[in-house]
């Protein structure tokens, strides 16, 4: 809203058109009447949720992994809470909203308010909020008691559609597999990153911020191989879009797929790309690999989110206890009473 006071001119950022006619009125009622606004008078600037958002998003795009995370949260956030001031945004609000969404898993819930509390402290380091409600909103407390993780059929039913639909595209599937290696990782490698003869991957930039090496199986270094004979001239990385250019993401094939393996195995609907890192944590778990181990290979920062994988399934379980049986007869033992 622009308006003139004393012949200089003002404006006022004002939310819904309602409040920003009330309050010109108001001032041209003031001018009328002479009353002068006192010196050191300065217009609050009303600073709405979604002028917020835009500015956290900056910073999300410049410092965080996650900021592809925090772009698709905001899609849901934006229409409940963008026209409203960030000052009246309180965190019994959010909590109604959150409690609201009954459809979503309490893993997608907590992104919600970790995205809310990111843009409101962004708020305020800029100075234009006080306060962070976001922080005072309880976290969900979240399932993981079950890993997704493939079976070595669905894996090989999934292999053979990608063969059958698109071949270009199996080496993207193997190191996935063979690897562990986080989606936006694998689609960062380059090929000065990978060392074929010391069966390499150098990452400098991962999800926790630190470097790591990732180890290659004979599979992966197979595939990698197999994706050498696609370098393009367009760019140094290694996995291309059919048109030889980098590719950020697998959905543009990988969603063809897995709609075709769904119709034949129902079991497969809840498959994403991220169960393929379960599934590469999970079987070294089960082939028996130390849990100190696993946690270097995977990357993880602390044993506790290792340990998470360790749901291993129960024809697994029922080998390890034969075991123990085959080794009491051969120890002469007896459980008869």
């Amino acid at each position: 809203m622009l308006y003139y006071v004393e012949g200089q001119r003002h404006r006022e950022k004002i939310g819904r058109r309602s409040d920003a006619i009330t309050l010109y009125q108001k001032r041209k009622s003031d001018a009328r009447a002479d009353i002068k606004l006192p010196e050191t008078f300065r217009l609050k600037k009303v600073v709405l949720f979604s002028d917020l958002a835009t500015d956290a998003m900056v910073y999300s795009k410049a410092h965080k992994k996650s900021h592809r995370g925090d772009l698709s949260n905001l899609a849901s956030l934006l229409p409940v809470f963008g026209m409203i001031r960030a000052q009246e945004i309180t965190h019994q609000s959010i909590g109604d909203y959150l409690n609201s969404r009954t459809d979503l898993k309490p893993a997608t819930l907590n992104r919600y308010r970790s995205t809310m509390s990111m843009i409101f402290a962004e708020g305020i380091r800029n100075g234009h909020v006080s306060v962070n409600p976001a922080r005072l909103v309880r976290l969900r407390k979240e399932d993981n008691a079950r890993i997704r993780f493939l079976s070595y059929e669905e894996e090989d039913l999934i292999r053979k559609i990608i063969v059958q639909r698109c071949l270009v595209h199996v080496p993207d599937f193997t190191i996935a597999l063979e690897t562990g290696v986080r989606l936006s990782e694998q689609h960062s490698i380059e090929w000065t990153d990978v060392f074929l003869d010391r069966r390499q991957i150098q990452l400098d930039k991962t999800k926790n911020g630190s470097s790591r090496t990732i180890i290659l199986t004979e599979e992966a270094v197979a595939a990698l191989e197999l994706c050498s004979l696609r370098r393009s001239s367009k760019t140094p990385r290694v996995f291309l879009t059919r048109h030889g250019e980098a590719m950020a993401s697998p959905r543009s094939w990988f969603d063809l797929v897995m709609k075709e393996a769904i119709a034949q195995d129902r079991g497969l609907s809840d498959v994403t790309w991220h169960i393929f890192r379960h599934t590469y944590i999970s079987r070294l778990i089960m082939s028996g690999v130390d849990i100190r181990t696993v946690q270097e290979l995977a990357g993880h920062k602390s044993i506790s989110m290792t340990m998470r994988y360790a749901h291993l399934s129960p024809d697994h379980k029922l080998k390890a206890v034969d075991q123990l049986s085959a080794h009491r007869k051969a120890q002469g033992g007896n459980t008869k009473n």
